[in-house]
């Protein structure tokens, strides 16, 4: 069984690292690609570094038959899927949407966060939240998959067993998270340009970021009573992403909630908890799917330090949606990722 595929957005960060890891799966067919400024661009002209790439070029989707095709992934901003692509789709089609449109579930918290409208709202109960490895049962039997942000998929991803466990009680999370530049789009904006981001640092988002209330609406499936903060932080780097972790240290110290973890994940591939007290960093993660997680107390004894690192671009976007295409299809899950 072969798979043929479709790009939306496919020139951004993200599609074109979507694009990459597509190319080398055996399994996909790449039919068509869409773009807006990029129209009638060939594959390899505009991506001459990716190998084995079909010499098909760019088009606007609505000049596209779709007959022949299995499942679309968009990669297109926030707001544009939702309101102008996903009503004309003929819903047979699988999807896998890598933008925000579909990933809350209370519409007045989407149009709240994103400034947004939602044009298909009908819809939102259909798409499965595709955390692979929390949501795995629900992910092989899904049709619409809405794609993880990347700041959640680093921090839910360690503190969901440990939710599940109840060993967190009612206490307050602070996450303290740092992603490259390219987690903010190709969009052009001046606090991302070369001059302004070389050998800087600095704080964004700290009033209002659309990945909170994501984080929140899925911690609150395990746990309403767990309050949280959450400050992203933009690095020098073009990718890589770290998020430290801050709870409360209760009847339980650092091996008893490694334990948890080790059993939860038993089995993933992509999960890597490290046992001896290294600290992940983000170039041990960079071009993989892996998530790497450390748990540590800190000095006063008071605290559990969770440290988590990911690649923005793979695990925190295109990765995890190749993987969760993967489920939906029944192929080895970490075909094309490693």
């Amino acid at each position: 069984m072969s798979l043929n595929v479709c790009i939306f957005g496919v020139s951004g960060y993200t599609g074109s690292k979507l694009l990459y890891l597509l190319s080398k799966h055996r399994k996909v067919n790449i039919k068509g690609v869409f773009g807006k400024k990029s129209i009638n661009y060939s594959l390899p002209d505009l991506f001459p570094n990716i190998d084995n790439l079909p010499n098909i070029k760019i088009t606007n989707y609505k000049d596209f038959n779709f007959d022949s095709i299995d499942i679309v992934f968009s990669c297109l901003p926030h707001g544009k899927f939702q309101e102008e692509v996903f009503l004309k789709l003929d819903k047979k089609l699988s999807v896998i949407d890598l933008s925000g449109d579909f990933r809350l579930q209370n519409i007045s918290e989407y149009e709240n966060w994103y400034n947004l409208t939602h044009k298909s709202k009908k819809y939102l109960k259909s798409f499965i939240y595709g955390l692979t490895e929390i949501y795995k049962k629900d992910i092989l039997k899904a049709k619409y998959v809405s794609n993880p942000g990347c700041y959640p998929t680093s921090i839910l991803i360690p503190l969901i067993p440990l939710l599940k466990s109840k060993v967190l009680g009612d206490g307050h999370v602070v996450i303290d998270s740092k992603s490259g530049v390219s987690g903010a789009g190709k969009k052009p904006k001046v606090q991302n340009l070369f001059a302004e981001i070389s050998e800087n640092f600095f704080s964004y988002g700290v009033s209002k970021h659309r990945h909170y209330p994501e984080i929140c609406q899925e911690i609150k499936k395990y746990n309403d009573k767990v309050s949280l903060t959450f400050t992203p932080h933009l690095l020098p780097l073009i990718s890589g992403l770290q998020s430290t972790i801050y709870i409360d240290k209760k009847n339980f110290d650092k091996n008893d909630l490694k334990q948890i973890l080790k059993k939860f994940y038993k089995g993933e591939q992509f999960v890597k908890l490290y046992s001896d007290n290294r600290i992940p960093e983000i170039r041990e993660v960079k071009n993989t799917n892996d998530i790497a997680i450390q748990i540590l107390n800190d000095y006063s004894k008071k605290k559990i330090i969770i440290i988590s690192c990911i690649d923005n671009l793979i695990k925190g976007a295109a990765g995890q949606a190749v993987q969760n295409m993967n489920l939906m299809f029944g192929f080895n899950e970490s075909e094309s990722l490693i």
